[in-house]
């Protein structure tokens, strides 16, 4: 089973001609939750993202899920990531993912306290078939599934930053405490 993401750009995340902090954030979240292959649509100029991510022109999510399939033969769905969710935890792709792996037949909808946010997960045959199914929700605790967090508004907690030059505090547990 795989699962693509098609990251639902536009054309301002792309400045000077590198990728905005919130579309490089996006990508590692949907790389670092499982998704492969990583498809881009809506930017308005080329731009290479290899190794984790490429771009598309699919004008169409069923289109991009031929796509996806023609990239890796064994992908099973498609999980839509609009860019103004940027700040959504790689554990929220995960456990898309799973409930796919344990349910293949229905469409998955990211949840925060009961409430649906714009991040799916559909089955290509889902796709194909071009009905327009209700999904079932998945509890995910990440507020930043159903807000734009993409510094537009303002969640209850700090989304990580889309530095790759961070150093992750868990990376400095072995240095002493003066």
């Amino acid at each position: 089973m795989t699962v693509a993401a098609l990251i639902l750009a536009d054309p301002q995340s792309l400045t000077s001609g590198s990728p905005t902090p919130a579309l490089t954030r996006l990508i590692e979240a949907a790389w670092s939750g499982g998704a492969h292959p990583i498809l881009i649509a809506g930017l308005a100029a080329e731009h290479d993202f290899a190794p984790l991510a490429q771009t598309t022109r699919a004008a169409s999510v069923k289109a991009a899920g031929a796509e996806a399939r023609q990239i890796v033969g064994g992908t099973s769905a498609l999980l839509t990531l609009p860019v103004a969710n940027a700040g959504v935890d790689p554990e929220t792709i995960t456990a898309l993912i799973a409930a796919h792996g344990r349910n293949r037949d229905v469409a998955l909808r990211a949840a925060f306290k009961g409430s649906a946010g714009p991040i799916q997960l559909t089955p290509l045959p889902l796709l194909e078939g071009g009905d327009e199914l209700p999904s079932t929700l998945i509890e995910c605790g990440d507020e930043a599934a159903i807000l734009p967090s993409d510094g537009r508004s303002r969640l209850s907690y700090e989304a990580p930053p889309a530095d790759t030059n961070a150093v992750d505090p868990w990376e400095r547990r072995g240095e002493l405490n003066p």
